[in-house]
């Protein structure tokens, strides 16, 4: 993700830094980015670094980790931050900002993407679809001038930007999508389009759909009457052609973020006196695969 949208905010003219480390930074660094759209495919010379210590002065900072490795970035980050800087993390799951919020002492909003997008080579980010979407808000939602700002230099880079008062029913709604899109891929071990078409996988996803919906509920989100039915056809409208990133880091036996989706389904829900039987059956599936490979 970080790749994506920084190459979309260094094309647009945006004074941004990408931060890179490994064959990622040196190849990046000596050869540009590749940015592989349906529609284009840019050829991209950002400013990058390749420590969090070379960092200076940062007004905005936008986290693309994955979810396990924020404590650690955000503790780099801890002598960098000033006051006036603010973070958005990006993340898959509910509290990623929460979590990055204890550490820093400064602004950390939370948003969430809505993007098919997959490094193919240390290089060459190709995106699927033509979703760009980047939604951030504050808890509580006290918009203010500087959001707004940072909101235009996102819409400016061609970024379907939002700036929502309600983040915390966007980061739900996303979170059902993105929990019941995982688990039927891996559930299936196969692209979305393959898993909804085959009526057991397809049952996985309807079920933790409705198990995360049940959670959701206990925790008070206020869910669209028809939530079930547009986030379902929101997944058959999807490129059938793409699977979960949680299948993808199986496949490629690296670290998963199961602990940020269906670890936090059952945590909820044992909090709740619920039953979370399909969600607990694909996390089980995703640590006996960890387990074996």
């Amino acid at each position: 993700m970080g790749g994506f949208y920084g190459g979309l905010l260094t094309e647009s003219g945006a004074d941004i830094t990408l931060v890179s480390r490994g064959e990622s930074f040196k190849t990046i660094k000596e050869d540009g980015l590749v940015l592989s759209r349906p529609d284009k495919i840019s050829f991209i010379h950002p400013k990058i670094i390749e420590h969090i210590s070379q960092i200076t002065e940062p007004e905005l900072l936008i986290l693309a980790v994955k979810s396990y490795n924020l404590e650690e970035v955000a503790r780099d980050l801890g002598p960098i931050v000033r006051k006036d800087t603010t973070v958005i993390t990006i993340q898959n799951g509910l509290d990623n900002d929460l979590v990055v919020g204890r550490i820093l002492d400064c602004e950390v909003l939370p948003g969430l993407v809505l993007v098919a997008a997959t490094k193919t080579t240390p290089n060459t980010v190709v995106q699927k679809g033509t979703q760009k979407r980047l939604v951030f808000g504050p808890r509580g939602g006290k918009v203010t001038p500087k959001m707004m700002e940072i909101e235009q230099i996102f819409k400016e880079a061609g970024i379907e930007a939002k700036l929502t008062e309600k983040i915390e029913n966007k980061l739900w709604k996303k979170f059902l999508f993105v929990a019941a899109f995982s688990s039927a891929t891996v559930a299936g071990n196969c692209a979305i389009g393959e898993a909804l078409k085959n009526p057991k996988t397809l049952k996985v996803y309807q079920d933790v759909l409705a198990e995360v919906m049940a959670v959701g509920v206990k925790e008070g989100v206020e869910f669209d009457p028809d939530i079930f039915e547009t986030t379902l056809r929101g997944a058959m409208d999807f490129d059938p052609s793409v699977k979960s990133s949680l299948l993808v880091d199986l496949e490629n036996s690296r670290q998963t973020e199961v602990e940020a989706l269906q670890e936090v389904v059952i945590r909820l829900a044992e909090k709740h006196g619920l039953s979370v039987p399909a969600t607990r059956q694909v996390y089980n599936l995703v640590l006996s695969y960890e387990n074996t490979h």
